[in-house]
C-alpha cells in the first residue's frame, strides 16, 4: 500500500521541512549579529548603523518567507549589507543565490566584495560572473574573421588572440568597437555552441552556471530570460535549485523587464535576414523564390516608409521636446496596419516557399538558422496583429535606420509574476526606490510599487528608506535658478541664457564639473559653444562605446576639467575626490515625450504627480549622488532650470526639495562662491 510522501510514519516531511529552515535561518540571524557587533571590528571593518539594519530586516523577510525591498542610500554600505545573510543563506542552505544588477561596474565590485566578505565569514563558494554574451569572444567568429583576406585584422586583436584573451575589457582600448563587434559572442546557445570544437569562456561560464551552488553575479536581463524560462516550465539558464534572488539597482527593474520581452525589427536588418534566408538555398531553388523575395522587399520598403513618415510629421509637429526623443509614437488610425499586414503576409509567403525547398535540401551540415529566423519573424508579427490592442508599439529612429518596436502592455504584471510569483524570495534595494520622504511605507514607495507590482503586506516587507551618512549639509549646498527662461517654451533662450549661467558656476570652482543634460542634442550644442571659448580648463563630451572609459579617466586625471554627459552618466559613474566637486544639472530631468511614458500617464490617476514627477525625483537623486561618495567629499550642486524656483512653487516644489539629501540651498550665485571657498578642498 502506497502512502503520500509527504507523509512518513505519522510525521509531514513539508511541515518538518520548514521548520528545520526556520531554525537554521534563526540560527544564521545570531550569525549575522555576531558578524556586525563583535567580528567585523576586529577585521577593521567600518560599522554603519544602515548596513546592520538591512542585513537584519533581510534575515527576518527570509524567516517570515517574505520578499523585501529597501531604498539605501549612498555610502550605507548596502553591498555588505546584503552580501552577508545572502552568502550565510547559500552555506546554511547548500544553494546558489543569484545577484543581479543593471551595470557591469556594478558587478565587478560586488566581485570584489563577495571575495573580500566570504573570507571573513569562514566560506569558501563558488562565485560566477556572467556578463553580456556580447562581452566575450566567440573563437569561430574570431578564426573567421582573421582569415578573412579582406578584414585587415589590427595588431592589437592578433596581439590579445596570441595571449589567450577571451573578453573585451583584456583588449585594449584602441582595439576599435566595430571590429568587437564582429569576433564577439552574438548568437549563444547551448547546443549550436555545444558542437564548436574551441570552446569559449562564454560557453564554460554558461554550463557552470547550471550546476553552481554558490553565487552568481548577473545582469538583470539574464536573471529575467531565466525566470522566464521556468515560468514556461522549460529548464532555466542558472541553477533552479536557486530560490534567493537579490535585485540591485532595482530602480531600474521595470525597464529590464520591459526590455526582455521587446521585439525591434528594422528595415535593414529585414533585408539582411531575407538575404542571408535566400542564400542558404541552392542556386536551382533561388530563382523559384525570387518572386516572392521582390515582393516581401517592396511591402517592407512601403512599410517603413509609411513609419518614416510618422516620425518626420510629429518632428514637425510636435512641440520642443520632440527633437529629444529616442521614441516616437506609433499611429495605427491610418495605413501603417494595413501596411504592416501586406508585409507580414509577404515575409510569411517567402519564408513557407524558403522551407519547402529547404526541407528537400539533403547536404549534409548544411545550416538554415537564417531561414528559421524569418520564420521566426513572421511567427512574432502575426502575434502582434492579433493582439494589437494589448501591445505597446512605437517607431525609434537611429540615424538612417528605422525600426519597429513593441512589447506587451502588461509589465507591472509580467514584472509580478516572474520575481514575485514563484518558489523564490527576492530583496530589491537601490539608493533611490522613493518618489517621496512622508507618508506610509506604500506612499513612499508608491511609483516603484506601481511600476513592479512588489506585494506590499503579508507577502512582502518594505523597509523604512535608510538615509546616507554622509555629511551632505556640511560638505555640499545646491544652487537653483529663478531667474532663466523657460527650458522647454523657450528652448533657444534657455541654451543662451543657460550657457552664460553655466559659466558662472564653472568660475567658481575652476572647472571639477560634471554637466548632466537630459538630451544629446542639448549636449552637443553646449558642448560647440564652450569649445569655441578660451577657457581655463578642458572640455570634455561623453563618447560611446570603449572610449567613454578613455574619457573618464582624462577627466579624473586632469582635475580641473569639465565632462559633459548624458544617459548612463547620470547613474553609471563613481568619481572620488577633487576632480568632481561640481555636479551641474541642466536641466530637470523630466521625461521627454515617449510612449512608454505615455502609456503609464494614460492609466494614472494624476500624470505629472503619479509619473513625470516621480521619474524626475528619481533620476534627479542618481545625478545628484554623482557628487559625495565617500565621507570627505565636498562641492555643490546647480540646477539650471527655473522651475524649482519657491516664488511661485510648481505642483511639484515642495516634494522634489524634500526628496533631496543635501538640505542646505540657495539661489544667489554669491552665497554659492562664499560656501565653496570655505570648503577644505578648494584651499588645497
Amino acid at each position: 500500500m502506497w502512502m503520500d510522501n509527504r507523509f512518513y510514519f505519522g510525521f509531514n516531511i513539508s511541515e518538518e521541512r520548514k521548520k528545520r529552515r526556520k531554525a537554521e535561518l534563526y540560527s544564521m540571524s545570531e550569525q549575522v549579529s555576531t558578524f556586525f557587533w563583535d567580528e567585523a571590528p576586529q577585521h577593521g571593518l567600518e560599522m554603519r548603523e544602515g548596513q546592520q539594519d538591512m542585513s537584519f530586516e533581510i534575515v527576518d523577510a527570509l524567516i517570515n518567507d517574505q520578499h523585501f525591498a529597501i531604498e539605501a542610500g549612498v555610502g550605507i554600505g548596502k553591498s555588505f549589507g546584503y552580501l552577508v545573510p545572502v552568502l550565510l543563506y547559500s552555506k546554511r542552505m547548500n544553494k546558489p543565490v543569484i545577484i543581479a544588477t543593471s551595470t557591469i561596474a556594478l558587478q565587478e565590485q560586488l566581485w570584489r566584495d563577495v571575495h573580500t566578505v566570504m573570507p571573513l565569514l569562514g566560506l569558501n563558494r563558488d562565485v560566477i560572473l556572467a556578463k553580456g554574451q556580447t562581452h566575450y569572444l566567440c573563437n569561430k567568429r574570431a578564426d573567421e574573421y582573421m582569415c578573412d583576406p579582406k578584414a585587415d585584422p589590427p595588431d592589437a586583436l592578433k596581439d590579445g588572440i596570441k595571449q589567450g584573451y577571451e573578453e573585451r575589457k583584456d583588449f585594449p582600448e584602441v582595439l576599435p568597437q566595430g571590429v568587437w563587434d564582429k569576433i564577439n559572442v552574438q548568437r549563444f546557445s547551448m547546443k549550436n555552441c555545444g558542437s564548436c570544437e574551441k570552446k569559449c569562456k562564454y560557453y564554460k561560464v554558461r554550463a557552470a552556471l547550471k550546476f553552481t551552488e554558490g553565487v552568481v553575479l548577473c545582469n538583470q536581463d539574464f536573471l529575467t530570460q531565466h525566470l522566464m524560462k521556468l515560468r514556461r516550465g522549460q529548464d532555466g539558464l542558472i541553477n533552479a535549485a536557486a530560490d534567493l534572488l537579490v535585485v540591485d539597482e532595482a530602480h531600474n527593474l521595470d525597464d529590464k523587464v520591459r526590455s526582455a520581452t521587446t521585439e525591434r525589427f528594422g528595415q535593414g536588418m529585414l533585408f539582411g535576414m531575407i538575404k542571408s534566408a535566400f542564400y542558404e538555398l541552392r542556386s536551382s531553388d533561388q530563382s523559384s523564390v525570387s518572386g516572392e523575395k521582390r515582393e516581401a522587399e517592396s511591402a517592407i520598403i512601403a512599410f517603413y516608409n509609411c513609419l518614416k513618415a510618422q516620425v518626420q510629421k510629429q518632428i514637425n509637429e510636435a512641440e520642443q521636446d520632440m527633437r529629444y526623443a529616442d521614441r516616437f509614437f506609433f499611429d495605427n488610425n491610418g495605413s501603417a496596419i494595413e501596411l504592416l499586414t501586406e508585409m507580414n503576409a509577404a515575409i510569411h509567403n517567402l519564408s513557407s516557399s524558403i522551407q519547402i525547398y529547404s526541407s528537400m535540401d539533403f547536404r549534409n551540415n548544411r545550416s538554415f538558422a537564417a531561414s528559421d529566423d524569418l520564420d521566426a519573424v513572421s511567427e512574432s508579427l502575426s502575434e502582434l496583429l492579433d493582439r494589437i490592442d494589448d501591445m505597446l508599439i512605437w517607431i525609434e529612429q537611429h540615424g538612417s535606420n528605422t525600426e519597429l518596436v513593441y512589447c506587451p502592455k502588461n509589465t507591472k504584471e509580467i514584472v509580478s509574476r516572474l520575481y514575485f510569483n514563484g518558489d523564490e524570495r527576492t530583496i530589491l534595494t537601490s539608493a533611490t526606490l522613493t518618489n517621496a520622504t512622508s507618508g506610509s511605507l506604500e506612499e513612499q514607495y508608491f511609483y516603484f510599487i506601481s511600476n513592479t507590482g512588489f506585494p506590499a503586506g503579508d507577502r512582502g516587507c518594505l523597509s523604512e528608506p535608510k538615509p546616507s551618512p554622509y555629511p551632505y549639509d556640511e560638505h555640499a549646498m545646491i544652487y537653483y535658478c529663478d531667474d532663466l527662461p523657460h527650458p522647454t517654451r523657450e528652448h533657444e533662450a534657455f541654451i543662451e541664457k543657460g550657457v552664460e549661467r553655466l559659466l558662472a558656476i564653472l568660475s567658481i570652482s575652476n572647472g571639477k564639473a560634471l554637466v548632466l543634460f537630459t538630451a544629446k542634442t542639448d549636449m552637443e550644442e553646449v558642448y560647440s559653444i564652450l569649445s569655441e571659448k578660451n577657457l581655463p580648463y578642458k572640455i570634455l563630451m561623453q563618447q560611446p562605446g570603449s572610449s567613454q572609459d578613455k574619457v573618464l579617466n582624462e577627466f579624473k586625471e586632469d582635475t580641473n576639467s569639465v565632462l559633459l554627459g548624458t544617459g548612463a552618466y547620470w547613474e553609471g559613474i563613481s568619481i572620488e575626490g577633487k576632480s568632481l566637486s561640481n555636479v551641474i544639472i541642466f536641466r530637470l530631468p523630466f521625461p521627454v515625450p515617449d510612449p512608454i511614458i505615455e502609456y503609464k500617464c494614460s492609466v494614472a490617476k494624476d500624470a505629472l504627480m503619479d509619473v513625470r514627477v516621480p521619474e524626475m525625483i528619481i533620476k534627479l537623486k542618481q545625478g545628484i549622488g554623482r557628487l559625495i561618495r565617500n565621507f570627505t567629499d565636498t562641492g555643490i550642486v546647480c540646477i539650471i532650470d527655473r522651475r524649482l524656483r519657491d516664488e511661485p512653487p510648481e505642483r511639484y516644489h515642495d516634494i522634489t526639495w524634500d526628496s533631496l539629501p543635501i538640505k542646505n540651498r540657495t539661489s544667489s550665485l554669491d552665497e554659492l562662491r562664499k560656501f565653496y571657498e570655505g570648503l577644505p578642498s578648494a584651499k588645497e
